[in-house]
């Protein structure tokens, strides 16, 4: 798949750019921009030659619900509840979680002021979360987003607060999102994930999870 989208985040125009070999895309007057492509030695040495640095490698993650066996049911220790409240809390937590998250973090060194506002920008966009509560409290938070055909799912942004995570408030989260693809009839749940992300990793792939698509991703300022 091939797509240049240009999108705003406060003071940040960013050029996200996906593609299958290194070219020298017309960028306009983007403040940054982030770049995906298939995983090639080429591809790193072709993009420093153009002004890029590798920052990530990319999985993408696939769990076939028809073909799925795991009873979602059993992985539910903290029961997610879906709401439209707790954003401040949800913002506060996804700042903490991705403190490396190269989706947010659109410099090569990190800057948590930039990433605040792309997170605050992808955070505005989702209308429901699911929540994990101890206390009244957020522990954790996972956003479906549904295809436009209504078959499958991306599990668009999760996290949850370290401290809680022994509690199973992450596996309660993604066996949720599997639960929540079977009521809905969906015939996949989808993720994508860096590579050096090796709890989720862990998690998909004992929910089932199939990963494929390695890509790399640069950016330039």
């Amino acid at each position: 798949m091939k797509a240049i989208t240009r999108k705003r985040y406060g003071s940040i125009l960013l050029c996200n750019i996906i593609d299958d070999s290194p070219q020298r895309w017309d960028v306009g007057d983007a403040t940054h921009v982030r770049v995906r492509l298939p995983t090639d030695v080429a591809h790193i040495l072709a993009m420093q030659d153009f002004g890029y640095q590798f920052v990530d490698r990319m999985l993408n993650v696939t769990i076939n619900l028809k073909r799925n066996h795991i009873e979602p049911d059993k992985c539910i220790r903290m029961k997610p509840v879906l709401t439209a409240a707790y954003r401040e809390e949800i913002q506060e937590l996804a700042v903490i979680n991705f403190e490396t998250d190269r989706r947010f973090h659109v410099e090569v060194p990190y800057n948590r002021d930039i990433s605040e506002e792309i997170i605050h920008g992808w955070i505005e966009e989702i209308p429901e979360f699911y929540v994990c509560l101890y206390k009244d409290k957020v522990v954790g938070f996972l956003a479906l987003k549904e295809s436009e055909d209504a078959k499958s799912a991306e599990i668009y942004l999760a996290a949850v607060d370290k401290k809680y995570r022994s509690s199973g408030a992450a596996l309660s989260l993604y066996a949720n999102a599997v639960k929540v693809g079977e009521e809905k009839g969906y015939h996949t749940v989808t993720g994508c994930i860096s590579s050096s992300n090796i709890a989720v990793m862990n998690l998909y792939a004992y929910l089932g999870g199939t990963f494929s698509d390695p890509a790399d991703i640069f950016l330039r300022k």
